[in-house]
């Protein structure tokens, strides 16, 4: 790697303040201006996030202060004054805990480097130098590679009392790729194949960090025997424990957040073991295995492809089937939590208007932004691209006679497409936008006389209903539906199709479905709710009111809407399925026996 001629230093002197001081040094210049930019959004949450509104204090000098001016919300343009080497410095506000921004406060600092680190207009692609500067105690977890020692790296901390730790990345991509977590945290490390992977946890809770560890470690080793080899030197794991829940994917690293108190009961542990097993799958899927969009970026505006189902689709397909392959998830249970996401996309009437496809392109304005209306309008392709790969998976294991599946389809195309090449993850050819992935299972699976290509056609590019029955039949699975709070045996509960939520002591109506009697008659979200056939009403009371009626019968509602008071009319209607049991047939056959055991990963007796 070349020496850097670009160095960013992050101090944290008064961590309290939640400021983060920045400063870039610029050498080998000889242009008049230097054009310095902040990125808008980060990779792996794909929405415009501007970046550049917590910057404050912003200064450029050489052996004295240098002009500048702002000229776009994100970028600033400063005069060299024939100067070869400059510097700037300025201050980013970052109280903001969740995997996608940053937050210092006096126990840590975690910043994502979109946040905090501008570019050089014109040279992203040189090696860079990163400096941590940290109070005394603090140490830093990144995926970064610790920097070499000499003098250019050499010098004191940027201010008084703090202690430097220094990085350095190929270029600014990977510098935006790899997250820092810098703290007294604690920090377990294990190997697999002879690799360092470690674990940093900021926060305490309920969990029991050996049992993470080891869950962990077990989580990598699965995913290792899908793909053959791991594709990486060294990898990080961060892990908040605070309050909220999320994940984001980085080359050689990963940032999850869960509620400190989230790791007991058992069912509620597993919400971190999928978690885990999500972003860890990335590694491959999304930074290896990626469509062209999905790097390198335009950090400054939208990066649109129609192929994100195929990225977190499958990913979250195979997030909880690996925690199960791996044996931390009984096949029992994982039918069950397959059978209430499918019980959740059926309950969304958006997906008979949005496809796969155009949730994928619409991540920008949508996924990210929900409002009460989403569920009609539109579907994660999250959920739906889950359910498809399922499908897809099961129908390549029946038409394959159980020789053939997805895991074969992913493991071309990381041979194809992103083999282990190390920390240059933007070297390997990507796959095609258009057609690439529907190749690739042709060519693993056979062309089936189109039968693929009319899979792709109705389930991701249209938005026909999903074969469940014929899908899960293939392993040997039958569906039962059914309610969970039926008044008597099968029959059908009587629907309002609203959800309401608390605001103080209001009860108000949070949702209404596109396909339920609410919205027929002219009830909206937002409406305060206070009487069910005159008698006063809450959330807890309504449900106790709906189940003692039948479809069919005509109820009033009263509510205030903008402080007006409403009488509405409503004819209560059949309530939709909201239970799933997913129970094997008895008798099945030999390739539905093999088919059963070989997807969950179960080793016959």
């Amino acid at each position: 790697m070349n020496q850097p001629g670009i160095t960013y230093t992050i101090a944290m002197p008064e961590p309290h303040t939640h400021l983060y001081v920045v400063q870039i040094d610029i050498t080998g210049l000889s242009e008049p201006f230097v054009d310095m930019i902040l990125p808008s959004w980060t990779p792996g949450s794909y929405l415009i996030r501007e970046y550049a509104r917590h910057v404050q204090e912003f200064a450029a000098f050489a052996a004295a202060a240098l002009p500048w001016r702002k000229v776009a919300k994100d970028a600033w343009c400063v005069e060299t004054d024939g100067a070869a080497r400059i510097s700037v410095r300025y201050k980013v506000y970052a109280h903001e805990l969740t995997v996608r921004t940053s937050h210092l406060d006096g126990t840590h600092g975690y910043f994502n480097n979109a946040t905090v680190c501008m570019y050089v207009a014109g040279r992203m692609a040189e090696p860079l130098a990163l400096h941590v500067d940290a109070p005394e105690g603090w140490q830093a977890a990144t995926g970064l590679n610790d920097a070499p020692t000499d003098r250019l790296l050499a010098g004191p901390p940027l201010t008084p009392k703090l202690r430097r730790t220094s990085f350095i990345a190929r270029d600014y991509d990977e510098l935006i790729d790899c997250p820092v977590e810098c703290g007294a945290h604690r920090l377990f490390s294990f190997e697999v194949d002879g690799i360092e992977h470690r674990l940093a946890i900021w926060g305490r809770g309920n969990e029991d960090a050996a049992r993470l560890v080891a869950d962990t470690k077990r989580i990598v080793e699965t995913q290792r025997d899908m793909f053959g080899s791991l594709p990486y030197r060294r990898y990080t794991f961060i892990l908040h424990l605070s309050k909220g829940y999320g994940g984001l994917e980085h080359r050689n690293s990963a940032t999850n957040l869960l509620d400190r108190w989230s790791f007991q009961p058992e069912q509620a542990y597993e919400r971190f073991l999928g978690l885990q097993s999500h972003e860890f799958f990335h590694v491959w899927n999304v930074k290896r295995i990626r469509v062209a969009p999905l790097g390198p970026f335009d950090y400054r505006a939208e990066n649109y492809t129609r192929q994100l189902w195929t990225m977190e689709g499958v990913t979250s397909y195979y997030d909880e089937l690996l925690v199960r392959r791996a044996g931390l998830m009984t096949p029992e249970r994982y039918l069950e939590k397959l059978a209430d996401e499918i019980v959740r996309l059926q309950n969304q009437p958006g997906r008979a208007l949005q496809s796969l496809e155009q949730s994928s392109f619409d991540t920008w304005i949508k996924l990210y932004r929900p409002d009460e209306n989403s569920a009609n309008t539109s579907i994660s392709y999250y959920l739906k691209g889950s359910l498809v790969a399922l499908l897809l998976d099961l129908e390549i294991r029946h038409r394959t006679g159980g020789e053939r599946s997805l895991d074969d389809v992913l493991r071309r195309l990381y041979t194809a497409y992103g083999g282990p090449d190390g920390d240059d993850i933007y070297a390997t050819p990507t796959i095609a936008e258009e057609g690439g992935y529907l190749e690739a299972v042709e060519a693993v699976a056979g062309a089936a006389d189109g039968a693929y290509r009319e899979f792709f056609a109705r389930y991701i590019a249209g938005t026909d209903e999903l074969d469940y029955a014929r899908g899960l039949g293939h392993a040997g699975l039958q569906l039962e539906w059914g309610y969970r709070a039926a008044t008597s045996g099968d029959a059908a509960p009587a629907w309002l199709g609203i959800t309401c939520k608390r605001e103080g002591e209001r009860t108000i109506v949070a949702s209404v479905r596109s396909d339920g009697p609410a919205y027929n008659a002219g009830v909206y979200a937002n409406d305060e709710l206070l009487a069910f056939d005159g008698f006063r009403v809450d959330e807890a009371r309504l449900d106790a009111h709906l189940a003692e009626r039948a479809p069919g019968d005509t109820v009033t509602l009263t509510f205030f809407r903008d402080d007006v008071l409403v009488h509405t009319s409503v004819t209560l209607a059949a309530g939709p399925y909201d239970a799933l049991r997913l129970v094997r047939v008895d008798p099945y056959d030999a390739l539905q026996d093999r088919i059963y055991h070989e997807w969950l990963g179960i080793t016959k007796q």
